[in-house]
């Protein structure tokens, strides 16, 4: 079978080689990029990683917290080497690539996080901030962005 190359450069780049590694846009098309992506979450990522993403979507603290579903409280709590449970970490793995789509779509980080507090009609007038803190909501938030992308804006 004949090999394509893509053009797409990796959205960001991340702090933490392993990460980096297995959110690579190419890996994710492989036949064993969603292993890698697995096996990333099942060793967990640093809470460091976690708050340098939010701090680059301009999340606040508490909007951080929501992301994770745990309290503020418990979130100012954990030390930046702490590594974040599976679930966690499968939670940052969806943020970062959401927000590597966001900045393919819009063009820059800014405009995405813009884009991130404005109430969207499809999704009922809310922010698509406030859907980040179940998987379904990063899924529907991928297609919107997916329409956005193709110029289906209804």
């Amino acid at each position: 079978m004949k090999a394509y190359k893509s053009s797409k450069k990796p959205p960001l780049i991340a702090s933490e080689a392993a990460v980096a590694y297995a959110l690579s846009p190419l890996k994710l098309v492989s036949g064993s990029v969603g292993l890698g992506v697995i096996r990333t979450a099942r060793a967990g990522i640093k809470t460091g990683y976690f708050l340098e993403l939010g701090a680059r979507m301009g999340f606040s603290m508490q909007e951080l917290a929501t992301v994770l579903n745990v309290s503020l409280r418990t979130l100012q709590r954990y030390d930046a080497d702490q590594v974040l449970d599976a679930d966690q970490s499968a939670k940052v793995i969806s943020l970062e690539l959401l927000n590597g789509h966001g900045i393919e779509v819009f063009g820059d980080q800014h405009s995405f996080n813009e884009w991130l507090r404005i109430p969207v009609a499809e999704l009922d007038d809310k922010s698509p901030l406030s859907y980040l803190d179940t998987p379904f909501g990063f899924m529907v938030l991928e297609q919107i962005l997916g329409r956005i992308e193709h110029g289906i804006f209804a």
